[in-house]
């Protein structure tokens, strides 16, 4: 057996108990694909990470679900550069190279901010209706046709009426199915209302048959900006995103674009733990 060091760190909070817990493998030299994603199995988290070495960034990043890796996610991008930093003192801007392109992150103290790509959209294949059914909601809850943002990973955004109904949506499993992404690893929904500058939003996402909730989100935080940037919401705008609390696992999220459609999210990070992972001989390859 050979050990693998990781840290474990909350996004989006300052506690032990907030935020969207991460799992950041430090070295990730001679782990391939299959290795990742069994350790992502392992530690059973939204995401789990590895740190590369890279030419173009100060690391290459890789990310993974328990089922699949992603392009690009915000809160392990986030929690990366955190560890990053700690890990080799730096400060400033750090900058990842994902799947999706280099992301720079600025750090400020506990605070990290990312700034996405710029954002493409589509239009998803039904209406405010069949959104309504989906979620056990009146049609009239759904403000806006729901449509699939990419900034870096697509989603399916939801525009709702009300913060009550967000907090209320109930998932329907054979609707969910059937209309939220055709690919089972990518089928997921983001709901989302905002008044006076802060959003309460809700994520859920296909997992081994059945539905999660994500507690922080941050790649579609950058989506809800670019839904901003593309659909004539006035620009400069900061938001507060509120997220988890329907499940009792508090997120606090900051939404930025400026008034030439820069998208910027930030949040916390608090580091929580740290450990190791004994993993196989023949798997701890020469890199």
């Amino acid at each position: 057996m050979t050990d693998r060091a990781f840290l474990l760190v909350n996004v989006f909070s300052r506690d032990f108990d907030g935020g969207n817990p991460l799992a950041v493998f430090t070295d990730g030299r001679g782990l391939d694909e299959r290795r990742m994603l069994a350790v992502a199995r392992q530690m059973n988290l939204s995401e789990t990470v590895f740190l590369l070495p890279s030419d173009e960034a100060d690391a290459e990043l890789r990310i993974f679900t328990p089922a699949v890796e992603l392009p690009f996610a915000g809160h392990p991008t986030l929690g990366a550069a955190q560890v990053l930093a700690r890990l080799h003192g730096l400060g400033g801007t750090v900058r990842l190279k994902t799947r999706a392109g280099v992301i720079p992150v600025a750090l400020d103290g506990m605070r990290a901010t990312l700034t996405a790509n710029a954002p493409t959209q589509r239009p998803a294949a039904f209406g405010r209706a069949e959104a309504a059914a989906i979620f056990t909601l009146a049609e009239a809850d759904v403000a806006a046709d729901p449509v699939w943002v990419d900034t870096g990973v697509e989603q399916l955004l939801i525009r709702l009426a009300s913060r009550a109904a967000v907090l209320a949506a109930r998932p329907v499993l054979p609707l969910f199915f059937r209309h939220c992404g055709d690919d089972p690893a990518h089928q997921l929904a983001y709901l989302w209302h905002e008044a006076d500058g802060q959003a309460t939003v809700r994520l859920f996402f296909a997992d081994n048959g059945g539905l999660r909730e994500d507690p922080g989100t941050g790649s579609a935080a950058a989506n809800l900006g670019g839904w901003c940037r593309l659909n004539g919401v006035p620009l400069p705008l900061s938001w507060r995103l509120l997220q988890g609390e329907a499940i009792t696992r508090p997120n606090h999220l900051f939404l930025d674009v400026d008034a030439a459609g820069t998208i910027r999210v930030g949040g916390d990070v608090v580091f929580v733990g740290q450990g190791s992972l004994g993993l196989p001989l023949d798997d701890a390859r020469p890199a």
